[in-house]
């Protein structure tokens, strides 16, 4: 017999110890599993429309294939969905000059927009400061990216936003960064104009002036609420310089697997992300473009049955949810979650992460746990699905919880 060669295992680098997967994909993909198996599964995990993506969108894609669209593009994207991205963003930023086609870059969808500019703006040790709950990918792409997440608690008491108070007491020599996402995943808060603000004039104050402001309106379209969608520079226009808007169609026009994102920002900050595009993605998928092209020239008229649906799924998921008193719940103004305070639901030494395993296992019912968004005793549900499976779904917690 030979001897066996002995290999020493491979080490993946120390940056992934950081990082933990998506508990949304896990979840998802393990109701998937469980569907696959025979069982009837009440899926309320994913973010994703349910909407067909408009005629109009699939007929630029597909005149787009015959007219041989399908090379190389640029790495910032076609000047053409750069200038009517532009467009887009001077309407909601109507305060503190123009932007032009050469401030944007398209990317793979939001989230890449997102990596992007953290990749540009963050060193080693650089502090972001984040309000929780937040969107559960923030803290580790800061932590790809170099930087320390630092997070601001903002309960429900307050509507899930952050005060200028506790902005201005975070406020360090090594913070560089703050993530804003209004409407907001998971908890559907809004900021107003006023709100905005007067977040800007804490950020104005000297001791901050090394701060940028990074902000994520991707659910911008989805308002269910009295409040109207406000961009951030809209409400603070004087940090122009040192915004990066993040928006894209995946939410707003059901487009989630075209995946187009785009970030808005100064031309120093666009020129840090063009260099990390070009080495990393170069230019996104051409096809793609050209439909999004189409889906910006469509009116707003056009998805005010997605808002109607989305509202009235809302308040049916309400109905079901409040009739449980020791349930914590509050209508979302914006996008498409109900973030569920479910901490007199726990059982001993047991964690969202845990009652969401549970609930799953003994309900045929999937929630996304709130401890990855900054809350270990709430629940994340989705009501961008089919209003079958969240009735369904709801119905199946309460009777579940009551039980």
């Amino acid at each position: 017999q030979g001897s066996k060669e002995m290999t020493a295992p491979v080490r993946v680098a120390r940056k992934m110890e950081l990082i933990q997967e998506s508990i949304t994909l896990k979840i998802h993909s393990a109701a998937q599993d469980l569907r696959a198996k025979g069982l009837d599964i009440a899926n309320l995990t994913a973010g994703e429309p349910d909407f067909a993506v408009p005629d109009a969108v699939k007929e630029a894609a597909i005149e787009a294939v015959r007219a041989n669209r399908s090379r190389y593009t640029p790495a910032a994207g076609i000047p053409e969905l750069r200038e009517a991205v532009a467009r887009k963003t001077n309407d909601q930023q109507p305060r503190g000059g123009r932007w032009a086609f050469s401030d944007v870059i398209v990317s793979n969808g939001g989230k890449q927009a997102l990596f992007n500019a953290m990749l540009a703006l963050l060193d080693p040790g650089d502090e972001v400061l984040i309000p929780s709950p937040y969107w559960l990918s923030y803290p580790d792409m800061v932590k790809l990216a170099g930087g320390i997440p630092k997070f601001i608690w903002a309960p429900a008491a307050q509507g899930f936003k952050i005060t200028p108070a506790q902005l201005k007491a975070a406020i360090g020599p090594k913070v560089k960064l703050l993530i804003l996402n209004s409407p907001c995943n998971p908890t559907g808060a809004v900021y107003t104009e006023a709100e905005f603000a007067a977040l800007g004039e804490v950020l104005l104050a000297p001791e901050a002036s090394h701060i940028c402001v990074l902000s994520d309106e991707i659910y911008d379209r989805i308002i269910l609420g009295k409040t109207p969608f406000c961009s951030f520079l809209k409400g603070a226009p004087a940090l122009k310089d040192r915004t990066v808007t993040v928006n894209g169609l995946s939410k707003s026009a059901a487009m989630t697997g075209w995946r187009i994102g785009w970030s808005v920002a100064c031309a120093p900050i666009t020129r840090a992300i063009l260099t990390i595009q070009g080495q990393s993605t170069s230019g996104i998928n051409s096809l793609a473009q050209w439909a999004s092209l189409a889906a910006l020239a469509l009116p707003e008229a056009m998805f005010q049955h997605h808002i109607e649906s989305y509202r009235n799924r809302r308040d049916l998921a309400l109905e079901f949810l409040e009739k449980l008193s020791k349930i914590e719940v509050s209508s979302p103004e914006g996008a498409f979650y109900l973030f569920i305070g479910i901490g007199k639901y726990l059982r001993e030494g047991e964690d969202s992460v845990a009652f969401a395993e549970r609930i799953l296992e003994e309900a045929n019912v999937a929630v996304v746990p709130g401890s990855p968004f900054g809350d270990p005793e709430s629940i994340r549900l989705s009501f961008s699905g089919d209003e079958r499976s969240l009735m369904e779904g709801c119905r199946r917690i309460a009777s579940y919880l009551q039980g």
